[in-house]
């Protein structure tokens, strides 16, 4: 069973039909997330709490999915008002997989923007697992690499290294064995242990003939009974082993319920969720970086200037603006915020981010002749339209500008930068 959702939905269960949850889930399910949500750490993502008497969760401000039992639930941006059609779903479903792709440590990047449109018509599930066999396929069609494991033994022949001076009072019982010692290929390693045991994990389903045969032919290899312990071994293996290279995210999710790229802190919540704003942030850089002019510097995260220096004349408090593009004489100085504004006068920017970008501004002045302060923030049915630019000082303006995640990034840099070079 498969739900769709969006960011900071409520989930409640199927008991208690009249509350005003999105999606109600059977009681064995919601227990399996509600020991999870519990953790310490896990409140950002999934909180638990319980009112007149009903018991809820709701999920934060991360996308991607959440598994429950045999239960998936996908959690998508909250770029539409909601999922209630299918094309909104789609949509939404399109805008989370092209953010996905900004993660280099991610198999999302297999995704052609080309094929997109005709991939958002899967669940975010069936996608994961068809780039997982498609890749699997692709490494065994080659042909699993082997290694040499050191192998010692008692034998009527000599292979390898003769071993008189181990255990000599069984030489002379047996004196027709010889102890030795040799190097044996075997297919038996990390990286093909860990692949055995991520197709044990998805043998339902759509895929799970092909993955019966797959395992099959891995008859001779132990599936990873310790997936951390043997992820760290198949990190440090040889080049011949680069082919296995995009399997180690697949293990942290399959195996070890783990998010990896984008994905922050020690909670173990089952599933590959990711926090919006992070992707969000990744995704508009990454962009900007591919797509813009060769004579335009993209930095991210640069960390050039500091907010204050102490009495010794020290600097203090890193200044660290999510993209700073410079051309010429001018800087730009841009801050994604995945924040859904509105059509008010003040379209409900939050007050500590203009401060932010005032501190951001009066640094930068310092080396440019013009400074344009820009906040960039998802395109939605509220805000599609840049407003005019509002502004600290006749020399310091700043602009809102909204990003739009229904089209390709090309488009997307090519849309924003008009309004941007305009100013």
């Amino acid at each position: 069973m498969t739900y769709v959702i969006t960011e900071n939905s409520l989930i409640g269960k199927l008991k208690d039909p009249g509350s005003e949850a999105d999606i109600y889930l059977p009681e064995a399910d919601f227990n399996f997330l509600k020991a999870y949500a519990l953790q310490e750490d896990a409140e950002p993502v999934l909180r638990y709490f319980a009112q007149r008497g009903r018991e809820y969760l709701r999920v934060g401000q991360w996308v991607g999915l959440l598994q429950a039992n045999t239960t998936s639930i996908e959690v998508l941006p909250k770029i539409t008002p909601d999922t209630a059609t299918t094309n909104q779903v789609v949509q939404a479903r399109a805008s989370l997989l092209r953010m996905l792709r900004a993660v280099p440590q991610l198999p999302f990047r297999l995704l052609p923007e080309a094929h997109l449109h005709q991939t958002t018509s899967l669940s975010l599930p069936e996608i994961l697992l068809t780039l997982f066999v498609q890749q699997a396929e692709k490494l065994l069609h080659q042909g699993l690499r082997t290694d040499y494991i050191s192998v010692e033994r008692e034998q009527q022949f000599v292979k390898g290294r003769v071993q008189l001076h181990r255990q000599p009072h069984r030489q002379a019982l047996h004196p027709e064995r010889l102890p030795v010692v040799y190097d044996e290929r075997t297919r038996n390693n990390a990286p093909n242990r860990l692949l055995k045991a991520c197709l044990r994990q998805i043998q339902q389903g759509v895929w799970a003939n092909r993955v019966r045969q797959y395992l099959f032919a891995m008859d001779d290899i132990p599936a990873s009974t310790d997936w951390q312990a043997d992820l760290a071994l198949a990190q440090k293996t040889n080049r011949s082993f680069a082919t296995y290279a995009w399997l180690w995210p697949w293990v942290q999710w399959l195996l070890g319920g783990q998010a990896p790229g984008a994905s922050a802190g020690d909670s173990h919540l089952p599933g590959m969720l990711f926090p919006t704003s992070r992707l969000f942030e990744m995704y508009v850089a990454a962009a900007l970086q591919r797509h813009l002019p060769t004579d335009y510097m993209v930095q991210t995260q640069e960390a050039l200037h500091y907010l204050l220096s102490d009495p010794g004349g020290n600097p203090q408090f890193k200044l660290k603006p999510d993209v700073v593009i410079r051309w010429g004489n001018t800087v730009w100085v841009l801050d994604t915020k995945w924040k859904q504004l509105s059509s008010t006068r003040h379209h409900g920017v939050d007050q500590g981010d203009l401060y932010q970008l005032y501190a951001y501004g009066q640094r930068y002045q310092s080396e440019a002749t013009q400074v344009r302060l820009v906040l960039l923030y998802p395109r939605t049915a509220a805000f599609q339209e840049a407003p005019a630019p509002f502004y600290y000082d006749a020399q310091l303006p700043l602009y809102l500008i909204p990003v739009d995640l229904s089209i390709a990034p090309s488009e997307m840099v090519n849309q924003l930068w008009k309004v941007i070079a305009a100013s």
